[in-house]
């Protein structure tokens, strides 16, 4: 006779469901929990803050270091500062603008840490503390490989874990990642592909944060007016004359002038200025015979008297080979097309009258809300501001003024007329308050403002990851229930609209693919592009799964709470190995919990450890509870040994998908050492090439690369022995290691085997 569930014994169901939710409950454990602190002096952290804070931890011990890309307003600051806790010597490098905000931060944290700029990075200076520990905010600065504070930012973290923080890490491509995470994965990144970059990255997923506020679906702004005819004169301008060392900037440079015509008259009217100022130093220059370089050019930029560029030929030493009859030809042609557009500038009418009205009626379907609006330009600012400054409550914020109408004042004292709250500041009086405040991109990072509602994007960054930062200052836990958001369109056809539209949301997608996207800053412009931005408003990344998976096992509070109060199985005895339960479902397989925080499945014949496996295993784990057969648990847990043993072959033998340490350079030069050994040193050497070889088997940080860059040169170069020159390499690849000594030995702590076996418990 076949016996349903209800004619089991009440204990038996019991049992059997009960070792289930405690598994569930265990691996639910493992992927939230922390035992980084709740409480940071008189902070608080928030759940989604404490299941980042356990995941960047782990992360830290694991690989040396992740990005933290949560959105604007989540918290990332104190969530760094929970993991800072732990180092003996903290370094936090942070743009100048926010070094006031991270040390107000750290005391309501009571978590000291050293501070570095940025700015002072750039200019080639290093702290003197040698940090266990490194923070990066706004990590997307250091996406140039090229630039001075890279390498200081390399030499940083040549041996010490780092936690970089940003929003927007991906700005234009993959390579901006990739540049990134070299930091602790070494130069590799550049060669891994997006799928195995986004691993490193934690985001915590939008139904984590239900004390933000929402965000209504952004809206174009269209001012009344058509400046198309200036459009057409900006792109029929000739091929611009160039310094002798520049390459092809005829693109960049018509780029450069279309978005200054995207955002004011008197943004284009400036770009226009400069070139003509530096049209006439390349005049000077090629009348003379001479040729400049693009520092010269870069130089002139900045100066505005005639007698001082009259003095540009006598800056310059190098000789044209035409006698600068090329590069005469050149501006004689850019500057007749510079003309014509000045000529069709005059002849049309102003677009900032429009936008001015614009802003205007917009004012008024707000009356009640403070308004936030950005620009790239800092001439676009003060232009709106010249037209809107007799208006009630107006101010302006630029890197060099903070103005209202009554006058200068601080930047402070400005903030705290206009987001009183978010700066700890009094309610000002209706005459002192500023309801509307134009600000350059100055105010896209690091700065609270949710006393504001709505944000206005008075022109199109180049990078669309800006208009994240910038609704991110507004869209704050403890602002406004609700967050508008609008992008003037330039002044043109649809058709102009749609290449630019096309192009911000072809780099969206990108983003998208490596890190994951909340927010929908873009409006749709048709039904297609409606279509193609819900798509991307709620993405599901590797980097998300752990997250949403521990979430769906600890649904059952009461389980959760059960377990961590007990620790120890329903029976009462206290487990041995890793807890163990069985479902009935239409696959099989397993999922398992390591004690490292990481989930891994096999689903069918999907491949263990995937993305895909876990996400599909955590959906079959709901199932109801059976029982277990010995055979069940010894082939899964065979099948789990068999994969953690060949992650750490793989890990060791350097072969993963970032690539190893010990390139062919390296093994060459070992392999050298080797064979021209002399017989009496022979066998030492070829016990310290085995424990180079042994000590090499991971990836190193970027700037412990570039330590082993200038041994391989000492010993090119014959300043060091083969001897030394080993035993060098070995201190310095341990020195890096050090802190991750046990971060290969991951073991399981709980696993559910999924099957087909009847319920029998």
């Amino acid at each position: 006779m076949n016996v349903g569930p209800s004619s089991k014994s009440p204990d038996a169901v019991s049992l059997g469901d009960l070792r289930l939710r405690a598994v569930r409950a265990r691996i639910a454990d493992v992927a939230c929990a922390t035992a980084l602190p709740v409480a940071l002096g008189s902070i608080r952290l928030r759940p989604h803050q404490q299941r980042a804070a356990a995941r960047v931890a782990q992360a830290l011990a694991h690989d040396g270091g992740c990005l933290l890309a949560d959105d604007v307003g989540r918290g990332k600051t104190y969530v760094a500062l929970a993991v800072a806790r732990r180092w003996q010597r903290p370094l936090v490098v942070v743009p100048a603008s926010l070094r006031s905000t991270w040390q107000r931060a750290m005391e309501r944290a009571r978590v000291p840490c050293a501070i570095v700029t940025h700015e002072a990075l750039s200019r080639g200076s290093l702290p003197a503390l040698e940090p266990d520990g490194v923070i990066v905010d706004e990590s997307h600065r250091f996406r140039s490989p090229e630039a001075t504070r890279y390498d200081g930012l390399a030499h940083l973290t040549a041996h010490a874990p780092v936690l970089l923080l940003s929003a927007t890490p991906l700005q234009n491509g993959t390579r901006d990642l990739a540049a990134q995470l070299a930091f602790f994965l070494g130069s590799s990144a550049f060669r891994s592909g997006g799928e195995a970059l986004a691993r490193h990255v934690i985001r915590t997923s939008e139904t984590e944060h239900s004390e933000m506020p929402a965000v209504v679906p952004p809206e174009w702004l269209h001012p009344a007016c058509d400046d198309g005819a200036v459009l057409r004169a900006i792109l029929a301008l000739p091929p611009p004359a160039r310094p002798f060392d520049a390459g092809d900037a005829g693109a960049l440079r018509t780029v450069g002038l279309v978005r200054a015509w995207a955002s004011s008259r008197a943004a284009l009217a400036s770009a226009l200025r400069r070139r003509m100022r530096a049209i006439a130093a390349l005049e000077q220059c090629a009348v003379s015979g001479l040729s400049p370089s693009s520092r010269d050019l870069r130089a002139w930029h900045g100066v505005d008297g005639d007698v001082q560029l009259a003095l540009a030929p006598l800056l310059v030493s190098r000789v044209h080979g035409d006698g600068g009859s090329a590069l005469l030809a050149a501006v004689t042609a850019e500057r007749a097309g510079l003309d014509r557009l000045a000529l069709a500038l005059r002849g049309a009418s102003d677009p900032d009258s429009a936008r001015l009205e614009t802003l205007r009626r917009l004012r008024a379907q707000h009356a009640e809300a403070r308004i936030l609006a950005f620009s790239e330009f800092a001439t676009t600012v003060r232009a709106l501001y010249a037209l809107l400054r007799a208006d009630a409550g107006v101010g302006l914020l630029t890197a060099n003024e903070a103005r209202i109408a009554s006058g200068r004042l601080s930047r402070d004292a400005l903030l705290d007329r206009f987001a009183p709250a978010a700066q700890g500041a009094r309610e000002p009086a209706p005459r002192e308050r500023v309801s509307l405040l134009l600000s350059t991109d100055l105010l896209s990072e690091g700065v609270n403002l949710q006393d504001a509602s709505v944000v206005v994007h008075l022109d199109l960054p180049w990078n669309p990851a800006r208009l994240a930062q910038r609704l991110g200052r507004v869209r704050r836990p403890g602002g406004a229930a609700v967050v508008h958001s609008y992008l003037m369109a330039p002044p043109a056809t649809t058709e102009l609209l749609l290449q630019v539209d096309a192009r911000l949301r072809a780099k969206l997608a990108r983003a998208e693919r490596a890190i994951g996207r909340t927010l929908n800053v873009l409006p749709a412009l048709s039904a297609a592009s409606a279509e193609l931005s819900a798509m991307h408003s709620s993405p599901v990344t590797a980097a998300t799964t752990d997250v949403a998976s521990a979430e769906a096992l600890g649904t059952a509070a009461d389980a959760v709470a059960c377990w961590r109060r007990q620790r120890r199985w329903p029976s009462g005895r206290r487990a041995r190995g890793p807890l163990v339960a069985a479902v009935a479902c239409a696959d099989t397989g397993w999922l398992a919990a390591l004690d490292d925080g990481r989930l891994i499945a096999r689903v069918g014949s999907s491949p263990v450890g995937s993305s895909g496996a876990v996400s599909r295993a955590v959906g079959l784990a709901a199932g109801m509870a059976r029982r277990c057969t010995v055979n069940e648990r010894a082939l899964a847990l065979s099948e789990l040994e068999g994969w953690l043993e060949s992650e750490r072959l793989t890990l060791d033998c350097g072969v993963s998908d970032v690539a190893s340490a010990l390139d062919a350079p390296i093994e060459r030069r070992i392999a050298r050492a080797i064979r021209c050994a002399p017989r009496h040193q022979r066998a030492a050497i070829l016990a310290l090439a085995t424990r180079l070889r042994d000590e090499l088997g991971h990836p190193l940080p970027l700037g412990a690369e570039r330590e082993w860059d200038a041994l391989l040169a000492s010993h090119d170069g014959g300043l060091i022995s083969d001897h030394d020159w080993l035993e060098q390499m070995i201190a310095a690849s341990r020195r890096n290691q050090s802190s991750q000594s046990d971060a290969c030995t991951p073991r399981v702590v709980a696993l559910i085997v999924l099957g087909t076996r009847p319920s029998t418990c």
